[in-house]
C-alpha cells in the first residue's frame, strides 16, 4: 500500500506532514496485515455519527503548518471543524463535555485497483449507403484518452486535486496500463463495407484502470475532559491506533489503459443502422 500526500500543502507543512507520516511507517505502507490501507484502522460503524462524512470534511480542510483540526461530540456523533467549534461550542480550543478534540495529518492510501470497460463512444462520422448494392468507404476514426475521478462522499473532486493524488505515484502499481497524465490519441483510416440502405460508423470501447484510495488521518494529539481534568493522548480516542479511515469514504481515479507502445488500449467495432427505406434505391 502507498500513501499519497496532498500536493497543495504549503512547503513547510508538507515537510512536517511527511516527517510525521514517515515516523509512523505510513509512507512505506507499514502496518499489521489485518489493518486497512496504510495500516489504518476502520472506524466506520465503531464511532458515533457519519464517520465517512467526518473524514471527508476533516481532510477537506486547508492544512496548516501544524496539521488539520477536528472536534467530535462522542454522544451525538456531530463533527465540527476547528473554526466551527470555536464559533459554535467554546471560544477556546479546549475539550468541553462530550466534545473531544484532535489534530493530525491527512493522506491518501491506495486500497485496491482493478480493470473495467469504459463507455463505448462513436469515433467516426456516419456514412450511409442509399444504393441497392454494397459500397466501400474509408472511415477516419479518432480518439483521445480520458481521465477522471469521483468521490463516494461529498461533492465532486477537482481535477487538480485528483492529479495531485494519482499522478505518477499510486499509478506505479498499475505499470504502463495507468494513463494519468499520459494522454494519448490515435487516428486511423480503414475501409469498410456499407450494406445497401444502411449507415455505418466506427466505435471505440476503452479498457480502463480504476485505482481506489482511502483518505486516512494520522493522529498527532487527541484531547478530552470528562470533568476530572483535561487529558491528551496520541492515538485515536486513546485506543492505541494512530491512523484511522472510514471504509465508506473513498476516491476513485479512472483512466484509460495504455499499451506498452503508449497507444490507448480498447476495442474498435463497426456499427450499423437502417436507413429509411423510402430514401433508398428500390
Amino acid at each position: 500500500m502507498r500513501l499519497i500526500r496532498k500536493s497543495t500543502l504549503k512547503k513547510c507543512g508538507l515537510v512536517a506532514a511527511s516527517t510525521a507520516l514517515a515516523a509512523t511507517g505510513l509512507l512505506a505502507g507499514a502496518g499489521p496485515a489485518s489493518a486497512g490501507p496504510a495500516g489504518a484502522t476502520n472506524i466506520r460503524g465503531v464511532d458515533p455519527g457519519d464517520t465517512d462524512r467526518m473524514i471527508e470534511r476533516l481532510c477537506g480542510q486547508e492544512t496548516s503548518l501544524t496539521g488539520v483540526y477536528g472536534a467530535l461530540n462522542v454522544d451525538t456523533g456531530e463533527f465540527k471543524t476547528r473554526d466551527e467549534y470555536l464559533r459554535d461550542v467554546f471560544g477556546l480550543w479546549k475539550p468541553a463535555g462530550p466534545w473531544e478534540l484532535f489534530r493530525g495529518w491527512c493522506g491518501y492510501a491506495e486500497a485496491s485497483t482493478w480493470s473495467i470497460k469504459g463507455d463505448t463512444v462513436r469515433t467516426s462520422r456516419w456514412i450511409g449507403n442509399k444504393g441497392s448494392a454494397d459500397d466501400k468507404e474509408t472511415f477516419v476514426s479518432s480518439y483521445s484518452t480520458k481521465t477522471f475521478a469521483k468521490k463516494s462522499v461529498g461533492g465532486t473532486i477537482s481535477l487538480s486535486l485528483a492529479k495531485s493524488i494519482f499522478s505518477g505515484t499510486v499509478g506505479g502499481s498499475a505499470g504502463y496500463e495507468w494513463g494519468w497524465e499520459k494522454e494519448s490519441k490515435f487516428e486511423t483510416r480503414s475501409e469498410k463495407t456499407v450494406p445497401p440502405c444502411r449507415q455505418v460508423a466506427v466505435t471505440w470501447t476503452p479498457y480502463q484502470r480504476v485505482v481506489r484510495v482511502n483518505p486516512v488521518f494520522q493522529v498527532e494529539d487527541y484531547q478530552w475532559d470528562k470533568g476530572d481534568g483535561e487529558r491528551t493522548a496520541h492515538s485515536w480516542r486513546d485506543r492505541g491506533y494512530q491512523t484511522i479511515y472510514s471504509h465508506g469514504y473513498y476516491i476513485d481515479g479512472i483512466s484509460d489503459k495504455l499499451l506498452p507502445s503508449g497507444q490507448p488500449d480498447g476495442r474498435e467495432d463497426k456499427v450499423e443502422e437502417k436507413l429509411d427505406p423510402n430514401s433508398c434505391t428500390k
